[in-house]
């Protein structure tokens, strides 16, 4: 029964969304605010779940089974053996090729792939039931001491926004009308996500790992660039609308108002109240709930509905391309508009050198192809769910190279310059700080 609902389930989130099921997909799913899982829940999903698991279970309870003598179970295990045989045999070459020019394929076999991956997931989960030791990446990281005035950062991260959905990465619709504007906004157009999931691409942007280096284990138990900026007697603050912070702010001061269910105007609440408390340099982290699907209607006020019609659904599958586009593009109406009232707010504050960064943790599909939201294999993802918009303002008075920045703005970077960068940004020097990857003094 476990394994005909565990198929039931996968072949709703196979058939629907394009899926594909890994041991992260369950831990996700694990990790999951209550809110998360609602908006998967539908009429599509519970008649799904009638047809394909309570109807064969109670044809599979009811079933009177005969069983056959020793023989006959021979036989028919011999007969399954030499059809086996027979056809691997003949169709040998057929199966070669197939098997080396589609591996994803794998990934389909229903329910022999989700049980594979739930069973990975269980055995991961207890062999890392014991905690390992806490790596320290710098006991004494350095700031740089100036006369300037402190700086204040805020980092917005975006959630499931990707850059081909930006006008100011040549969208055709005008998604960014204010940003464009100010005219003093950078945009780094071909900037890349480390992971294709929040339980992946949040932590990895703020270790000091590469995306090939990266484990989420090892991640967990070394310090961040939170962890070293700290440190540095820079006062960091994480306030978070988007499930958490994936362990990312364990040791840092932090809001949480994911259990609040409100769009992400609830990120600036009393936020200059914060700023006041501290005259020194600060990073606050903005996490927002943007563009989490598949109920994106719900996550932008009805004054941003200008792109219609709309999907106001989470059954995706049941509205066009150009409805759930639509959708999808009034929440990064709504997000330029929040960016611009943080510039805003950043101006304000004169007694800082001030500075945004905007930079979504992974991408979306939005149905190309078949395939809706996000989390397929890095290998197999598609660029709608790696390619990440990254936006930099800083005030006049920021000690920056802007002619450096308008040279590499179309040039290639991904999460694994974030570390560095922003560690750059606050003057920071460490024995692990890698200059050739930070973006703004490299």
């Amino acid at each position: 029964m476990a394994a005909l609902l565990i198929a039931a389930v996968s072949s709703y989130a196979m058939d629907h969304f394009g899926f594909i099921i890994s041991s992260q997909t369950f831990q996700a799913i694990i990790e999951s605010d209550r809110a998360e899982m609602l908006d998967l829940f539908n009429w599509r999903f519970i008649t799904s779940l009638v047809l394909l698991f309570l109807l064969p279970a109670v044809i599979i309870v009811c079933a009177k089974v005969t069983h056959a003598s020793f023989k006959t179970k021979l036989l028919h295990l011999l007969f399954c053996i030499l059809l086996v045989i027979g056809n691997a045999v003949l169709l040998n070459k057929h199966y070669v090729f197939f098997i080396r020019n589609a591996r994803e394929i794998r990934y389909y076999i229903n329910p022999v792939r989700p049980i594979y991956s739930l069973t990975k997931y269980i055995s991961q989960s207890l062999s890392f039931s014991e905690e390992p030791s806490f790596v320290e990446l710098d006991p004494n990281p350095i700031k740089v001491t100036s006369n300037a005035k402190p700086k204040l950062v805020i980092l917005v991260v975006g959630e499931a926004d990707r850059s081909m959905n930006h006008s100011l990465n040549g969208y055709h619709k005008n998604t960014n009308p204010l940003l464009a504007q100010r005219g003093d906004v950078y945009s780094f157009n071909k900037f890349y996500s480390c992971g294709t999931e929040t339980l992946v691409s949040l932590p990895c942007m703020f270790s000091a790992f590469t995306r090939e280096e990266y484990n989420q284990h090892k991640a967990r138990y070394t310090e961040n660039i939170l962890d070293l900026l700290q440190k540095a007697q820079v006062r960091v603050l994480w306030r978070d609308n988007d499930g958490g912070c994936k362990h990312v702010c364990d040791r840092v001061s932090n809001d949480d108002f994911t259990s609040h269910g409100q769009q992400d105007d609830v990120l600036l609440k009393d936020l200059q109240q914060h700023i006041n408390i501290n005259n020194g340099d600060q990073l606050i982290v903005l996490h927002k709930l943007g563009n989490h699907g598949p109920a994106y209607y719900k996550h932008y006020p009805n004054k941003f509905k200008q792109f219609t019609p709309t999907c106001d659904t989470t059954e995706l599958t049941t509205c066009t391309m150009q409805q759930i586009a639509n959708t999808y593009d009034n929440i990064i109406l709504y997000t330029d508009d929040f960016l611009d009232r943080i510039i805003k707010q950043l101006e304000s504050n004169t007694a800082y050198q001030t500075a945004l960064i905007y930079v979504s943790d992974h991408g979306e599909s939005l149905g190309e192809n078949g395939i809706y939201l996000h989390a397929m294999p890095y290998w197999l993802a598609p660029k709608e769910q790696i390619h990440v918009p990254f936006f930099f303002w800083a005030s006049q008075d920021f000690a920056l190279n802007r002619e450096h920045l308008t040279a590499i703005k179309d040039q290639e970077f991904s999460h694994d310059h974030l570390f560095h960068s922003l560690m750059g940004l606050f003057g920071v020097r460490s024995r692990v700080y890698k200059q050739e990857l930070d973006i703004f003094f490299g």
